[in-house]
C-alpha cells in the first residue's frame, strides 16, 4: 500500500464515522452541529463535570467560527430546549443548558448513541482501543505538525 492510499483509508475511515454520526442527526431532524449541542451537554452532566457548556467551548470543540455556533443556538433556543444565560462568573460569556423538556428531548437523542458508540466500541480489545486512539491522535498531530510548518513557510514567503 502506498502513503497515498494509507492516507486516503485514514480519511475515508474518518468520513465514514462523521456520515454515521451526521445520519443519526439527519434522522432526528436536525444538523450535525445541532447534535452536538445536545451531546456534549449530556455528556458533561453524566460525568458530573456541567450541565451546561459556554459559547466559546462549543466553538473551540466544534472547531466552527461563532457566527455558525450562534446561528445553532438561536435556532435551538426556539424549541424551547436549551436556554442561554450570560456567565455570573464572567459576564463576557454566555452559557447554553438544557431546559427540563431538554433533558428529556437530548436523553432520547442522545443515550442511545451512546450506547451505539459503546456497542461498536465493545467489538474491539481495550488494547485494541487503545491503540485505535494512540495512532489516531499520532496522525492527527504529525498531520497538524506539518501543515503548521507549510502554512509558516507560505506566511514568511507572502510576509517578504
Amino acid at each position: 500500500m502506498t502513503k497515498r492510499e494509507r492516507v486516503d483509508g485514514i480519511y475515508e475511515a474518518i468520513q465514514k464515522v462523521n456520515q454515521v454520526y451526521g445520519k443519526w442527526a439527519s434522522a432526528h431532524g436536525m444538523t450535525l452541529y445541532e447534535m452536538q449541542i445536545y451531546y456534549r451537554i449530556t455528556k458533561r452532566s453524566l460525568q458530573k463535570e456541567q450541565a451546561y457548556i459556554t459559547q466559546k467551548e462549543l466553538c473551540d470543540e466544534l472547531d466552527a467560527p461563532k457566527t455558525s455556533i450562534n446561528s445553532i443556538i438561536k435556532r435551538q433556543l426556539k424549541t424551547g430546549y436549551i436556554e442561554m444565560e450570560v456567565n455570573p462568573a464572567n459576564r463576557r460569556e454566555k452559557i447554553i443548558s438544557l431546559t427540563e423538556t431538554g433533558k428529556q428531548y437530548a436523553r432520547e437523542l442522545v443515550l442511545p448513541l451512546f450506547q451505539s458508540e459503546e456497542e461498536a466500541a465493545a467489538q474491539f480489545t481495550e488494547q485494541e482501543m487503545t491503540e485505535v486512539i494512540r495512532m489516531q491522535e499520532k496522525f492527527a498531530d504529525a498531520l497538524a505538525k506539518s501543515m503548521e510548518e507549510k502554512v509558516s513557510i507560505v506566511h514568511n514567503l507572502s510576509a517578504s
